[in-house]
C-alpha cells in the first residue's frame, strides 16, 4: 500500500441555506474532520481525494445549491489553524473540553484534548450529543464500548465520570497516536484498552454501556449485532432524517428506542433491548 501524501486537501464550502452538516453527511466516511471559519465550513480529506470528492458534490449541488472550494494544507501545519479557532466546550455546565495548550477550566470534569478534527474535540454536534448523555448514563464502575473511538474522547470521558474498564475500537490507524496523546494529556494510564479493529467484526457486546458515533450505515449494520446484549447503546453520527429507517431497524431486531435528542439536524438515540 502506498503512503498518503503529506498534505490534506481542504474543501471550503459557502452554504446561506444552513444545509453544511447534511452536505457533510452525505460526502460519508472520506471526510476526517471540519470547523468554521469566517462564515464557511472547512472539511479536511486525505490528499488526493479532491477529484473523487468533486463528482459526488456536483452531484449533491443538484438538490443544494451551495458554492465551494479546494486548497492543500500541509498536514505538519494543520494544528496552526485549530489553534486560532479551538474555544473550549463547555456541556450542562459540568463537562469541559479544553485544547492541550489551556491550563484549566472551572468544570466539574475537565478534558484536554490535542485537537485531529472536529468529530473528537466536542465541537461538532454528534459528539456534543454523545458527551451530553454520559453525562446522564455513566454510573461509577460500569464498562464501556466505545465503537469508532476516534481521538478518544468518548473514552477518556467515561473514565472521568467513573467507568473501570473501556474498550475503545477504531480501524483508522491514523487515529491511535491521537489516542494515545490524550491519553497521557489527561492522566489516564490504566482502565482504557485500544484496538485498531473493524467494529462490523467485533463480536464482544458484554458490556454496561456502548457507544457508537458512526456513520450512519455503519450502525444500520452494527445494530443487529447488538441482539443480545444487556447493555444501554448510545447512538450518533445520524441526521433527523435517519430516524424512521433507524427505529424500524431497532424494531425489527427486538429493540426499543428510549431516548431520542437533537442538535441542529443531528441526531443521538439511546436503546436497549425489549
Amino acid at each position: 500500500m502506498s503512503p498518503l501524501p503529506d498534505y490534506f486537501d481542504v474543501l471550503s464550502i459557502n452554504d446561506e441555506n444552513g444545509n453544511v452538516d447534511i452536505i457533510q453527511s452525505l460526502l460519508g466516511n472520506d471526510c476526517l474532520g471540519s470547523y468554521f471559519e469566517n462564515g464557511a465550513a472547512q472539511l479536511y480529506f486525505d490528499g488526493g481525494k479532491k477529484d473523487d470528492i468533486d463528482g459526488q458534490l456536483k452531484n449533491i449541488n443538484v438538490d443544494f445549491h451551495f458554492q465551494w472550494k479546494w486548497k492543500q494544507q500541509n498536514k505538519a501545519d494543520w494544528h496552526l489553524a485549530w489553534q486560532d479557532n479551538f474555544t473550549p466546550v463547555l456541556i450542562e455546565n459540568k463537562l469541559a473540553v479544553i485544547p492541550n495548550w489551556q491550563d484549566n477550566f472551572a468544570a466539574e470534569i475537565v478534558i484536554k484534548i490535542k485537537p485531529g478534527m472536529a468529530f473528537g474535540t466536542g465541537h461538532h454536534e454528534t459528539t456534543w450529543l454523545m458527551l451530553n448523555q454520559i453525562l446522564k448514563q455513566i454510573k461509577p464502575g460500569m464498562s464501556i464500548l466505545d465503537l469508532g473511538a476516534g481521538s478518544g474522547i468518548l473514552s477518556i470521558a467515561s473514565v472521568k465520570m467513573g467507568a473501570t474498564k473501556v474498550d475503545a475500537v477504531e480501524f483508522d490507524v491514523e487515529c491511535e497516536t491521537n489516542f494515545n496523546e490524550n491519553l497521557q494529556l489527561n492522566e489516564i494510564d490504566n482502565h482504557i484498552r485500544y484496538y485498531n479493529h473493524d467494529v462490523l467484526t467485533w463480536e464482544n457486546f458484554n458490556y454496561d454501556l456502548i457507544l457508537a458515533n458512526i456513520n450512519c450505515n455503519i450502525i444500520e449494520d452494527l445494530i443487529s449485532k447488538f441482539r443480545g446484549t444487556k447493555a444501554i447503546v448510545i447512538l450518533s453520527g445520524l441526521l433527523e432524517s435517519d430516524y424512521e429507517a433507524i427505529e424500524q431497524i431497532c424494531q425489527k431486531q427486538n429493540f426499543q428506542v428510549k431516548e431520542k435528542i437533537n442538535k441542529g439536524e443531528w441526531l443521538c438515540l439511546g436503546i436497549c433491548s425489549l
